[in-house]
């Protein structure tokens, strides 16, 4: 990049300049540089090394000299200690690409940095935002400091030069109304990240958010699908923290305008972790959201979705079907991708070339042929479908259809002999149907093609640590009653403990309602009819709806009248 020439032209800049110092102290002749240059230029050396390889001066000279003109103090790499705790402060990555290397701290508490270019200030301001601490320089020349790097990272202990989850504070020490406590405005960027980080790993959050103010920056952490607010920070330590995830997730520290997105992994333990992070500039800096892919978490099984018996052997049937396509519907964060993979993952046993089209792929299975969209190299949804296409498939997964010409690929795949799972964005199984016409299919397309539909919402589970029996409200009451309620007791909710963050709710269960298309259904959808005039057919027919479903949960105790009221829209 662009940076790259000009730290490289500094150096030289650097270089030159020392060489001539040199030469004037007498320390080097005229033809001993007019060589060393030569030797710089063929070799692609730096000419303070090509002197060294010359034999025109010691390594020593040179470092004793720099460090005298500059007033910094020389490492001598051989014999230098590095103390651990400094090198776990700055990733691998960037002290393999800068060449620059911690070592220590001074007695202020600054790092100590070890360089070949003791003039580059850029860098080292990138260092103090990244660690969170005033660096400061320490000369070495180039010989010795990348193998220092390499033998040093190689010794430590932890992924990507992250400390290992070990040094995190017990959550059960912090206070519950700033789940990180004060202790993360004590900490450097570095510390903060990761406790930040390992902590929502040990509290199941799917997101973690960073979001300034004018004077402060909230982190949230998305527990059972609410954002809930863990710590307060002050506006310094949110941008070092911000450009320590952005080196982490290989992405533009000096950009703070533009939105960008990146990704990293790690490996706890036994748990292999995605990080997927996404910034962009709102009105008071620079606001990021990391959504967490823990992979040691497995694919779950269809029976532990939170299908009732009714609704999975319907499910089975269709996904037992040999073409067609069948569809997952639901907004943003219900559990749609979840329950592909669940579906299609069941299916590897006896279906043959299984594959996917996805952004990202959130889960590798061996047994599935993926493929990742990109961009940049011309992979989009409707180019990997048609490549899918001609690779002989029995059953393509198709991870979102939002565009006309996936859903007319994928309505071809399904009418020509494939079975075809794909999610799509409507509130209801029904409104599927009208989604896919929206998009661009004709009704005729829709009606043949789509053999069945899973609508899905996800509801929050009551704790079953502070699990107590409870009367409704009068309005939880009446909304249950005006909404398929038969007034039975039972009713049960959470008084809040450590367990669940005093929130009353433990994980999440899926709300299922699951529409098989028989000949009037489809004669429904060819007509261009509405969806709800399809779901009061699907209902006619025996589908239990969403609504329905929920209040049979909150019925059986695993959730709440008013969880249901407030996760699954009811249709008059």
């Amino acid at each position: 990049m662009a940076t790259g020439t000009v730290e490289g032209n500094t150096n030289r800049e650097f270089e030159n300049k020392m060489a001539g110092i040199l030469q004037d102290a007498g320390v080097v002749t005229p033809s001993q540089l007019e060589r060393a240059q030569q030797h710089s230029l063929q070799d692609e050396v730096g000419i303070l090394e090509a002197l060294v390889d010359e034999g025109a001066v010691s390594r020593e000279t040179i470092i004793t000299l720099l460090s005298f003109q500059l007033k910094i103090p020389v490492v001598d790499l051989k014999t230098a200690e590095v103390d651990p705790e400094a090198v776990m402060l700055l990733p691998e990555n960037f002290a393999r690409d800068k060449k620059v290397m911690p070592v220590g701290f001074e007695p202020d508490g600054s790092l100590k940095v070890v360089t070949q270019a003791p003039n580059d200030f850029q860098v080292l301001s990138q260092i103090a935002t990244i660690t969170g601490r005033q660096a400061r320089y320490a000369i070495a020349l180039t010989s010795g400091l990348s193998e220092l790097i390499e033998r040093t990272y190689a010794d430590l202990p932890a992924s990507e030069g992250l400390s290992q989850p070990e040094i995190v504070p017990d959550m059960a020490r912090i206070e519950a109304a700033g789940i990180l406590g004060q202790d993360v405005t004590q900490l450097t960027a570095v510390q903060a990240v990761e406790m930040v980080c390992l902590q929502a790993i040990k509290r199941k959050s799917s997101d973690v958010h960073f979001v300034p103010s004018a004077e402060a920056c909230d982190i949230m952490f998305r527990l059972d699908g609410v954002l809930q607010k863990v710590a307060t920070i002050p506006v310094h330590l949110h941008e070092s923290m911000i450009a320590r995830i952005k080196v982490l997730a290989d992405m533009d520290i000096a950009e703070t305008r533009r939105p960008q997105d990146g990704s990293f992994n790690l490996e706890l333990g036994e748990r292999d972790v995605d990080f997927r992070v996404s910034s962009v500039a709102i009105a008071w800096g620079e606001m990021m959201v990391v959504r967490i892919l823990d992979r040691s978490d497995g694919i779950m099984r269809l029976e532990d979705l939170g299908l009732d018996r009714d609704e999975l052997s319907k499910w089975r049937q269709l996904l037992s079907l040999p073409f067609g396509m069948v569809l997952v519907s639901g907004p943003t964060g219900s559990g749609k991708t979840t329950t592909l993979y669940s579906s299609v993952t069941e299916l590897v046993r006896d279906r043959g070339n299984i594959m996917t089209i996805e952004d990202p792929i959130e889960y590798r299975v061996e047994s599935l042929h993926q493929i990742e969209v990109n961009r940049q190299a011309g992979v989009d949804f409707p180019a990997g479908l048609r490549a899918i296409m001609r690779l002989d498939p029995d059953v393509i997964l198709v991870g979102e259809i939002r565009d006309v010409e996936t859903a007319k690929t994928a309505v071809d795949a399904a009418l020509t002999g494939q079975l075809v799972l794909a999610s799509i964005h409507s509130n209801d199984a029904a409104s599927a149907f009208t989604r896919l016409i929206d998009i661009g299919i004709e009704p005729y397309l829709a009606a043949t093609a789509v053999v069945g539909v899973a609508g899905q919402r996800l509801v929050r589970k009551v704790c079953p640590h502070c699990v107590v029996a409870t009367d409704l409200d009068t309005a939880e009451k009446s909304a249950y009653e005006a909404k398929g309620g038969q007034g039975v007791d039972g009713f049960v909710s959470g008084t809040g403990c450590n367990f669940c963050g005093f929130t009353g709710f433990l994980g999440r269960t899926g709300v299922f309602e699951v529409l098989a298309v028989t000949e009037d259904t489809r004669a429904l959808v060819a007509s261009g009819a509405s969806g709800q005039v399809i779901r009061r057919q699907a209902i006619n027919e025996g589908m239990n709806s969403l609504h329905a479903v929920g209040m049979i949960k909150a019925e059986g105790g695993i959730t709440t009248v008013n969880e249901v009221l407030s996760r699954v829209f009811f249709f008059e």
